[in-house]
């Protein structure tokens, strides 16, 4: 396994658990709905070595819809491919890159998508052209699946992001040979992408460290309340703004498909002050949740975040 499940992780595991089914519970959320990971890194010891990484995951490897998770993963192939010399560095990607992350554009989300692939869409094609380009829009589920990680089984990369419902090609290859072909992800793969850029570890230091800086985020006031920042209605929202952050959330609510529609989801890693935590120095935190009532709710987010970092003040 990626990390190690020990007493201590499993207890704050379940702690949080117990803290998230109380926060569920006036929504009337099936718990059955939700996933959630934990990785949390220990801090150097005397000798100055942190300890391998500590873990808890609840229903870590369902699959959901990811909504703009996904994006996570699209950052990471685009930085991947730029170091390859697989896509050629400009001002417009960087600027589409910037936007995806930082404000969640699912425009930007697609330019990206078209550069990473050598394709564009909506339009039919013939028969032939189609096939070719259902290939090319399969490369960054098989760069996932070259990596080897056991959490990068069953999930699917592929699509692109829509405000409403898809038209043309997109509308056949998400539903190719008659099956669901929406993009979809596990939360144990999402905590284990964002642990991996966060920690520096992500393929290289130098790619994962260009990755990381799209995801940071402020927790500042001014930053907080703007539209789309990602924070308010998040986990971030309650968390202390002096905290070193880095996210990457996904909402929608009816989207006019019913595979795809109501889901409310954060992916999180931050620094924690010595003083507020003895026992780890970092922590990731994975929350992915299904349903019309999570959809339409901005609260129970937040309430896990700082459920979360009440939790960890204890150790």
């Amino acid at each position: 396994m990626y990390y190690q499940k020990t007493e201590q992780s499993s207890q704050i595991g379940q702690r949080l658990l117990s803290s998230v089914r109380q926060i569920f519970a006036p929504l009337g959320h099936d718990l059955a709905d939700s996933s959630i990971t934990l990785h949390l890194f220990p801090r150097a010891n005397a000798g100055g070595n942190a300890g391998r990484l500590e873990g808890f995951s609840w229903q870590g490897q369902q699959q959901f819809y990811p909504a703009s998770v996904v994006k996570v993963a699209y950052l990471a192939a685009a930085q991947a491919a730029l170091r390859d010399g697989k896509m050629m560095p400009h001002d417009e990607l960087d600027r589409a890159i910037t936007d995806m992350i930082l404000w969640s554009s699912n425009n930007a989300t697609n330019y990206v998508i078209d550069m990473l692939s050598g394709t564009t869409g909506d339009t039919l094609l013939p028969e032939a052209e189609m096939k070719q380009w259902f290939e090319q829009r399969q490369g960054v589920n098989r760069f996932f699946g070259g990596l080897g990680w056991p959490e990068a089984e069953g999930i699917n990369v592929c699509q692109k992001l829509m405000d409403d419902d898809r038209y043309g090609r997109e509308r056949l290859f998400v539903t190719l040979d008659g099956k669901n072909n929406h993009n979809c992800l596990s939360s144990d793969f999402v905590a284990r992408l964002l642990s991996e850029i966060c920690s520096g570890t992500f393929l290289d230091a130098a790619m994962s460290q260009g990755a990381a800086m799209y995801l940071k985020r402020s927790l500042a006031p001014d930053f907080k309340v703007l539209p789309h920042s990602q924070v308010n209605g998040f986990l971030g929202e309650h968390l202390p703004q002096n905290l070193e952050y880095y996210s990457k959330a996904g909402w929608n609510g009816w989207t006019g498909d019913a595979l795809s529609s109501y889901n409310r989801h954060d992916s999180a890693h931050f620094l924690l002050p010595q003083d507020q935590c003895k026992a780890y120095g970092a922590i990731t935190i994975v929350v992915f949740s299904h349903g019309k009532a999570v959809s339409e709710d901005i609260t129970f987010l937040p309430q896990i975040g700082q459920a979360l970092f009440n939790i960890l003040a204890q150790y």
